[in-house]
C-alpha cells in the first residue's frame, strides 16, 4: 500500500467553493497515458455543500479504467488530498502508461509519477473546461459516479424553473446538464444565470416526455432579455 497526497488540488478546491461549484474535472498527459481527475461533492436539499467523506476518481483513458479512492486528511484548511493505493492500482496506471510487461521500460517509480501529476495539476479550472472533460467521458462518470448525480436515470430535461424550497439548485442536478448534447459554451452560460437567479433544472426518465434543450435554452435566453 501507497500513500500519497495530492496537494496541487488544494487551489482548485477553494476556487470550487469560493465559486460554490462543486464539481472539478480536469485531464494530464502523461507519456501514452491521459488521466482524468474527477472530484465531485455532494449538496443537500437546499444545494448547500454536505461535508463527509469525499473521493478522488482518476479516469485512464486510453484503457478505459476507472480509478477510485477516498480522500484522507484536512482538505479545506491543511490543504491534505491523501489517497493510498494498492498493487492493483498501481498495475492499472501502468498499463495505462503502456509500461506493463515491457522489460525495455525504465525503472518505474510510483511516488516519483504521483508527484508529477501533482505539480501539473491546474491551480484554476475554468468551469467551461469542467464541462468539457465531463462530457468527454460522460458515460464514466454515468457507470461510476452515479451517487454524485441526482436520479441518474432521469436523463431527459423537460424544462427550467425556480428552486421550490427557496434554496439554490443542487449540484447534483446541474451536473446532469454538463452531459446534455449541447456546446459547453451554451452549458456554462446557462448554468451560470439559473445559479444567479435560483432556478433549476427538472428531468424525466421517459424521452416521450422531454423536450429539446436548444427550445428550453433559447425560451430561458429570450425570457432573461425581458426580464
Amino acid at each position: 500500500m501507497v500513500e500519497f497526497n495530492f496537494t496541487g488540488l488544494h487551489p482548485t478546491f477553494l476556487e470550487a467553493l469560493q465559486r460554490h461549484e462543486p464539481s472539478i474535472a480536469f485531464a494530464l498527459q502523461e507519456g501514452e497515458g491521459r488521466f482524468v481527475f474527477f472530484f465531485f461533492l455532494k449538496t443537500d436539499s437546499r444545494g448547500n455543500i454536505k461535508w463527509g467523506d469525499l473521493e478522488l476518481f482518476i479516469f485512464l483513458a486510453r484503457t478505459q479504467t476507472m480509478l477510485r479512492f477516498k480522500l484522507l486528511g484536512n482538505h479545506k484548511n491543511a490543504g491534505d488530498f491523501k489517497i493510498r493505493l494498492n498493487k492493483n492500482d498501481e498495475q492499472k496506471i501502468r498499463e495505462e502508461l503502456g509500461i506493463q510487461g515491457n522489460p525495455n521500460s525504465p525503472a518505474f517509480d510510483l511516488g516519483r509519477f504521483l508527484a508529477k501529476l501533482n505539480d501539473n495539476i491546474p491551480i484554476t479550472i475554468p468551469l467551461k473546461n469542467k464541462i468539457a472533460e465531463i462530457k468527454q467521458h460522460e458515460n464514466a462518470v454515468k457507470d461510476h459516479c452515479r451517487e454524485y448525480i441526482e436520479e441518474a436515470q432521469k436523463i431527459y430535461l423537460i424544462r427550467l424553473g425556480p428552486v421550490t424550497n427557496g434554496g439554490k439548485p443542487r449540484e447534483e442536478t446541474l451536473r446532469k446538464l454538463y452531459m446534455i448534447d449541447a456546446s459547453a459554451d451554451d452549458i456554462t452560460s446557462l448554468i451560470s444565470d439559473l445559479k444567479q437567479i435560483k432556478w433549476t433544472a427538472y428531468w424525466t426518465a421517459s424521452e416521450s416526455k422531454g423536450k429539446s434543450f436548444s427550445a428550453i435554452f433559447d425560451k430561458f435566453s429570450q425570457a432573461q432579455k425581458n426580464a
